[in-house]
């Protein structure tokens, strides 16, 4: 489960999901559409929660989550040491 922050109408809303950010901001604009001004900036901890999520279900692939990991740049190697926490919880 993700805890994210959505700005609607310039003002913070909490939202949990367990979705991908992607479908959780689909979700948003599905329900508020316009007001929907995206999410504050997500913790590098959260990010990585739901893309080893998404992996875990088979959503993406190893390729995918490669190719996101080289994507975070200087943030990598931190996500690289999370990813191997989850792995042996």
């Amino acid at each position: 489960m993700n805890q994210l922050t959505a700005i609607v109408d310039g003002k913070r809303c909490t939202m949990l999901t367990s979705n991908s950010i992607e479908e959780a901001e689909r979700s948003c604009r599905d329900r508020v559409g316009e007001r929907f001004q995206g999410f504050a900036p997500i913790p590098t901890a959260t990010k990585a929660r739901a893309k080893w999520a998404e992996y875990r279900a088979k959503a993406i692939s190893r390729d995918d989550l490669e190719a996101w990991l080289e994507e975070q740049g200087g943030d990598e190697q931190e996500i690289r040491a999370m990813f191997n926490e989850m792995r042996g919880a």
